[in-house]
C-alpha cells in the first residue's frame, strides 16, 4: 500500500516497508525498483530484518 501526496508537497510512501520518494512523477511513470526491492527484502528477511526460515 503506497500513499501519494501531490500537494502541498510531493511524497510517495510505502506504508508496509517505510520506503519514501520525493519524486512522485517518477514513481507514477514506473520507477518502482526501490519499492519492489524493499518489499521483496521484507518477504525474505521479515519485518524485523532477520532472515525467516520459510517464505511460502
Amino acid at each position: 500500500i503506497r500513499s501519494y501526496v501531490l500537494q502541498p508537497y510531493q511524497l510517495v510512501k510505502d506504508l508496509r516497508t517505510g520506503v519514501e520518494s520525493t519524486n512522485p512523477q517518477a514513481v507514477l511513470d514506473g520507477d518502482l525498483d526501490e519499492f519492489m526491492e524493499a518489499a521483496l527484502a521484507q518477504r525474505v528477511y521479515g519485518a524485523d530484518g532477520k532472515k525467516v526460515a520459510d517464505i511460502d
